[in-house]
């Protein structure tokens, strides 16, 4: 059992082989595409024949448990012998990686025997049985893994020859229990559990058949499409039937008639069977009495099957074993030939990857010192982001995620706040055009001044009936100074709601722009969580801190006087009683105030002056048509600087400010943090150290597996 098998007798080894098994054997199967030869079929298709006639290692076909998860089966040339050539292990597969109790049981599995008999077979394959499924929890119902139990044969006289055999697929319940004995599943009680167990070996068996870069061997007994599942496999994957090799099993069990299927099916030929690009092999498998008989004899009882009248139409080089394993062995390394490049670059990039995460995660974080490093770290790295967004310098933060460009969203949401404050159709009391309002007035009867203006929607009627409320107030024929105060608090009710809104949009852009610079400055999600409970506090102080300024601003939109210092509201005054003046009562244009040039000739082209102006006019309603002037323009004045105050006092000094949650993330907010706060920031959970422990795994075997090359490459 020592010795490698005949069928590769004159076979030079190759390097690239080897490379593959070594990383086969680093376990790099589980994150990188590695090619390999796979054999899948359906249950009881004599997968495991197949591989005892390949590999002459004899499997403990009547045990149900090697089905119940991948074996690998490795021979590996060495340049001395050694005292246990036969070495079991197990390596996780992409899902059982991530089971912390199942890497805990495969640690320090491993059986080392001196020869591999069918009694050490059966002994490894228990073994790894009792370690993957966990022998200490009976009842699970699911009994199939991903896990692959790799048995390795070493020494000077092996080749380089690896093989994968996966668990038989599962026919579906209805068809599968018209092909098995009365009575075996007839009362539907283990239904769900074979559903459940054909969905795994499914899932298994799809993994493998996806990697373009395998090679499979696909084992039948029968050419019924309707129940071998393996068939609908290769429906399903697209392409597959490019790399699989089709192995037609137990040719010399043929039912009468089934002959001319059977050459039809090995010349690839048979309409009802997808044709591989491959072909199609035909074997002799032992039969129950032939169990003892020696490797040589079954080659021969098979050589003396395929001569016979019956395969006459079959090419020579389409049967027996040896023509099998020489085409697999062509074709193993002329993929592995090609694909190494690939390879090698995925491994290169899963190792960049790899080193990423770790620089991401920092040092080990097992000492305050350590903690309060990586603290340190994080605080500065934010600190740096949160500048650079604020600034504006979108090209230092590392991130393309349009939420970084803090400032052009800050100021593109201040110009939709401006567009809505000097919207008129925002104001419960808009202006109306003073100068066509006198136009207007100026071609009426003057005894129907004061209906119109009394009686008029809008502006003047407001300000006339506040008047005449207020009248009592005052002296006769003036209007009382808190009309213009009324008017004006409802004019501009409508600030506090687009303000509100404004405010409140600024403040979530602020916290969506905090939200990708904490998760670029900490990867890590429990540390982002403790950070956060950290800083609640500070976003809610930030928080009120603004809606009190906000308020304070409205507050002296309400209460305080109608007061300005701008020299605007006087020259507009002037102009405004001037032109009420020349159009209502004819005044010369000797007291024309100054105004700026453009504004003359703006006035000069709209007025055309009727000769026969009015000489009358009332003096309430001159004082309705003076305060609506003083109100618009006093309204414009308030306006604008509402807006600037907001602008500056509200979002630059209070959101974007210095406690602008951003900023606040810093080393002085967490200097002061005892041990024990600052491990429950900083600390590693089990979750952590399990994905370092993990990432050090990988990067240590994506280390390993280049240095491997770079021996390789030297012979």
């Amino acid at each position: 059992m020592g010795k490698r098998p005949r069928h590769f007798a004159g076979v030079e080894s190759s390097e690239q082989l080897a490379f593959i098994d070594e990383l086969q054997t680093l376990g790099l199967s589980g994150t990188v595409n590695l090619p390999e030869l796979v054999v899948v079929g359906d249950q009881s298709a004599g997968k495991s024949s197949v591989l005892q006639a390949i590999t002459e290692v004899s499997f403990p076909v009547k045990d149900g448990t090697c089905t119940r998860f991948p074996i690998q089966i490795s021979f590996r040339q060495t340049s001395t012998e050694k005292d246990l050539p036969i070495k079991g292990t197990i390596v996780p597969g992409r899902q059982s990686e991530n089971d912390a109790a199942f890497l805990a049981r495969i640690k320090d599995f491993k059986v080392e025997r001196k020869e591999l008999t069918t009694d050490v077979m059966r002994e490894i394959i228990e073994k790894a049985t009792e370690c993957i499924f966990d022998a200490h929890r009976p009842g699970e119902r699911v009994s199939l893994s991903d896990a692959t139990l790799r048995i390795e044969r070493s020494g000077p006289d092996e080749m380089h020859w690896t093989i994968t055999d996966l668990p038989g697929l599962i026919r579906s319940d209805k068809k599968k229990r018209e092909h098995m004995p009365n009575g075996a599943i007839g009362d539907g009680s283990e239904d769900a559990p074979m559903q459940m167990n054909a969905a795994v070996a499914s899932d298994l068996a799809r993994a493998y058949l996806t990697n373009d870069r395998n090679i499979v061997l696909v084992v039948i007994d029968d050419v019924d499409v309707e129940r071998l599942r393996i068939f609908e496999l290769m429906e399903e994957i697209p392409g597959l039937e490019k790399r699989c090799i089709g192995v037609l099993n137990k040719c010399d069990r043929k039912q009468e008639g089934s002959d001319e299927w059977m050459v039809k099916l090995l010349r690839n030929d048979l309409s009802t069977v997808p044709r591989l690009d491959h072909g199609w092999f035909g074997l002799r498998s032992r039969v129950p009495n032939e169990v003892h008989i020696t490797d040589a004899e079954r080659d021969e009882r098979e050589s003396a099957e395929f001569m016979r009248k019956d395969w006459q139409e079959v090419p020579k080089d389409r049967t027996g074993i040896q023509a099998l394993v020489k085409y697999v062995d062509s074709e193993r390394r002329a993929q592995i030939q090609t694909g190494i490049p690939r390879i090698l670059e995925e491994i290169r990039q899963k190792l960049r990857e790899c080193e990423s995460d770790l620089s991401h995660m920092g040092e080990a974080r097992d000492s305050p010192k350590a903690q309060r490093y990586f603290i340190f770290q994080f605080c500065n790295k934010m600190q740096h982001m949160a500048e650079a967004t604020l600034r504006g310098q979108y090209q230092a933060v590392p991130s393309e995620d349009p939420r970084i460009m803090l400032r052009y969203e800050v100021q593109r949401r201040l110009d939709q706040f401006y567009a809505e404050m000097v919207d008129d159709r925002n104001m419960p009391l808009p202006f109306t055009n003073y100068e066509k309002d006198l136009k207007i007035l100026s071609d009426s009867d003057p005894k129907e001044w004061d209906r119109i203006a009394s009686n008029s929607s809008g502006i003047y009627a407001e300000i006339y009936k506040e008047a005449k409320i207020s009248e009592g107030c005052s002296l006769p024929g003036t209007v009382h100074p808190d009309v213009e105060e009324k008017i004006f608090r409802k004019q501009s009710i409508h600030w506090e709601a687009i303000a509100r809104r404004f405010v409140d949009d600024v403040k979530d852009l602020v916290k969506l722009c905090h939200d990708v610079l904490i998760r670029i400055a900490i990867p890590q999600s429990k540390v982002r969580l403790e950070v956060s409970r950290i800083m609640g506090k500070t976003m809610d102080a930030w928080d009120n801190d603004a809606k009190k300024a906000l308020s304070e601003l409205l507050e002296d939109n309400r209460a305080r006087p109608l007061v300005t210092r701008n020299p605007q509201l006087v020259n507009q005054l002037n102009y405004a009683d001037h032109y009420r003046g020349e159009v209502l009562l004819g005044e010369g244009s000797s007291k024309r105030p100054s105004l700026e040039h453009d504004q003359q000739e703006d006035v000069k082209s709209k007025l055309k002056p009727n000769g026969n102006r009015p000489r009358f006019i009332s003096t309430i309603l001159s004082q309705v048509l003076f305060v609506r002037a003083r109100l618009q323009s006093y309204y414009e004045i308030a306006l604008y600087r509402f807006v600037d105050n907001v602008a500056m006092q509200v979002v630059e000094r209070h959101i974007l400010g210095p406690k602008c949650p951003m900023l606040a993330v810093s080393v002085e907010t967490f200097a002061r943090l005892d041990d024990e706060e600052l491990d429950a920031i900083a600390g590693e959970d089990q979750s952590d150290v399990m994905m370092r422990n993990r990432l050090e795994r990988l990067q240590s075997r994506y280390t390993n597996a280049l240095g491997k090359w770079e021996r390789v490459r030297m012979f």
